[in-house]
């Protein structure tokens, strides 16, 4: 059961924050978006998730960035997967009119502008809360995209995680494997090689250090876990196998 989600002011930022219907201690579950933001899709699975019986929160990483609301997220989204290289974005916008162009443009140079190493703060910040917090017992982490680079940094900071999901996000430098405390589990897209060509030496690095990672590769693009259902059983597959690494190191 669960008492649905609620925005609540946490440290010096906002979230969304779905709690279980039953009396605690309860295991926490930061959830980090992707570059959309906290969206209906994210909130929902938040509340499925503390259905299932996790203290679910999601820092919002765009609380003091009004750039953010600016952009409709459909530009967001065209402009995040085109990627940096202007030859690659002239292809990817030439198919469309010119004010729709210019807007993913736009969109295109708020996204380089963020203040993205700012972001592993407000986590790390989610996370010592929800550590002082007595209703909460264990504490794993899942993230989305830039949110799963940031579930892989967190963990590097030495936080003391009982899980992290990383969900294609680029991985943690092979430097910083050393400070990792919890197992980790990694979900990649077979043609986002940007990222996934970048996980077996970090998977190799884990094993050296005698850190636990398990990883998959799925028939699919970024972004496959999220909203939308062009890869249904890559998405089907990879979320299950999240819930249940979760409930072995959170639910035992």
């Amino acid at each position: 059961m669960t008492n649905g989600g609620e925005w609540l002011s946490l440290a010096d930022h906002r979230a969304f924050v779905a709690k279980p219907a039953t009396p605690g201690p309860h295991p926490a579950l930061l959830v980090i978006h992707a570059v959309l933001g906290i969206d209906a899709y994210i909130r929902g699975l938040a509340e499925s998730w503390s259905a299932l019986g996790y203290y679910a929160v999601i820092p919002d990483l765009y609380t003091h960035d009004p750039g953010f609301k600016a952009h409709e997220q459909e530009h967001i989204e065209m402009a995040a997967h085109m990627g940096t290289d202007p030859a690659r974005q002239e292809e990817v916008l030439a198919p469309y009119p010119a004010e729709l162009r210019a807007a993913v443009m736009r969109a295109r140079e708020w996204i380089s502008g963020r203040p993205g190493s700012t972001y592993i703060n407000t986590i790390r910040a989610t996370f010592d809360q929800l550590r002082a917090n007595p209703d909460i017992r264990a504490i794993g982490t899942i993230g989305f995209c830039m949110g799963g680079r940031l579930v892989g940094e967190l963990a590097a900071t030495g936080a003391d995680l009982a899980a992290g999901v990383i969900h294609y996000g680029g991985p943690p430098k092979l430097s910083e494997v050393a400070t990792i405390r919890c197992p980790l589990e990694g979900h990649y897209a077979g043609t986002d090689t940007g990222i996934t060509s970048k996980i077996p030496a970090f998977a190799e690095a884990m094993k050296a250090a005698g850190k636990p990672f398990t990883y998959y590769v799925y028939e699919a693009d970024h972004g496959f876990t999220l909203a939308g259902n062009r890869f249904p059983d890559a998405k089907r597959l990879a979320m299950a196998r999240s819930i249940a690494f979760l409930n072995k190191q959170l639910q035992p």
